[in-house]
């Protein structure tokens, strides 16, 4: 073979193997596929249900906010967040939040319990959320879980609680 033949192979096995690094790179470098999917709903069935009684119940100027993060609706300081605090607010959520339409001043956080709400573990975060809760000035009020609801009933306390908090 003459040796400009054999330069010109090494040339190209050369530039074929960088090509072929180089496409690697930019492919590991691109996102894969990721593994998420839609929920297509915000709310459970349960939820759902509640959340229609409770649109009805909820006096004028307020609206229904639902699934919103512990930790948009309190804080800590910067050493409370050093000392884990912060922490604790940052991966929980209240289900419901009732806010004055304008403002959006939080008027009520509730959460509505339903039978896994007794197990120890559960029960202790739901401790945690209503003494954090209280210890920021907001106002909760805990709702059995059930098929249907009394819209008078539940307009009663959401007026009370709400009555009180302000």
């Amino acid at each position: 073979m003459p040796p400009q033949l054999s330069l010109t192979l090494i040339i190209l096995a050369i530039f074929a193997v960088a090509l072929l690094v180089g496409v690697l790179w930019i492919r590991s470098r691109s996102p894969a596929t990721l593994p998420y999917y839609s929920k297509e709903t915000l709310l459970s069935k349960g939820e759902l249900v509640f959340y229609r009684s409770l649109r009805r119940a909820v006096p004028p100027g307020l609206i229904v906010c639902f699934k919103v993060r512990l930790s948009d609706l309190i804080g800590c300081s910067a050493q409370g967040w050093r000392e884990g605090f912060g922490a604790k607010i940052s991966q929980k959520h209240v289900d419901f939040v009732l806010v004055n339409a304008e403002t959006s001043a939080i008027a009520l956080a509730i959460e509505l319990d339903d039978k896994t709400h007794l197990a120890p573990d559960r029960r202790a975060r739901d401790l945690f959320v209503d003494r954090a809760l209280g210890a920021a000035g907001i106002a909760i009020l805990r709702v059995q879980a059930a098929a249907r609801y009394d819209v008078r009933g539940l307009t009663q306390a959401v007026a009370e609680r709400v009555r009180a908090a302000a």
